[in-house]
């Protein structure tokens, strides 16, 4: 049996050591990785809350504003072309707010995408979301497109 000189052997406990020390270092950066993750999905889902929010406290504060969303949701054609052009800023507020939803469930954030496809159907159902879809669902990307137009098939049936 070899025997280790005292040199061979501190190297072998510093190797172990050292070993010892990158399998913490590389847990201690998956708990952050993996805090800092959770933190971005909980910020996202507050950005998406709040841009909601803010669509839903113009309508709220805003009679005329309310006025024009019923209205052009009822059917555009009772709309004057500002108020049509209003509805149509209003209508891409809100499906840029769902547009934020749906990528966010691209990256692993389906909750909040899976509650808004009710609300993305009652609005778009109606006889002004089905013309505001129509008329500028090319503003969105394809996926977004064909995920839209799934949740309205679907909706139907």
């Amino acid at each position: 049996m070899d025997h280790l000189t005292f040199a061979q052997l501190l190297g072998n406990y510093g190797e172990f050591i050292g070993a010892i020390g990158v399998v913490v270092t590389l847990a201690y950066l998956a708990v952050q990785i993996r805090q800092n993750t959770r933190a971005l999905r909980a910020a996202s889902i507050d950005s998406m809350t709040q841009f909601a929010n803010d669509i839903r406290m113009n309508l709220f504060n805003d009679p005329e504003i309310t006025t024009i969303y019923m209205n052009g949701l009822s059917g555009i054609d009772t709309l004057n072309d500002l108020e049509r052009e209003r509805f149509r800023l209003l209508m891409t507020n809100a499906l840029w707010a769902l547009w934020n939803a749906y990528t966010q469930a691209q990256l692993g954030e389906t909750q909040s995408w899976d509650a808004q496809k009710p609300v993305l159907s009652r609005f778009l159902s109606q006889p002004g979301g089905d013309w505001y879809w129509r008329t500028y669902k090319n503003e969105f990307s394809p996926d977004f497109q064909a995920e839209v137009d799934h949740v309205l098939r679907s909706s139907k049936s």
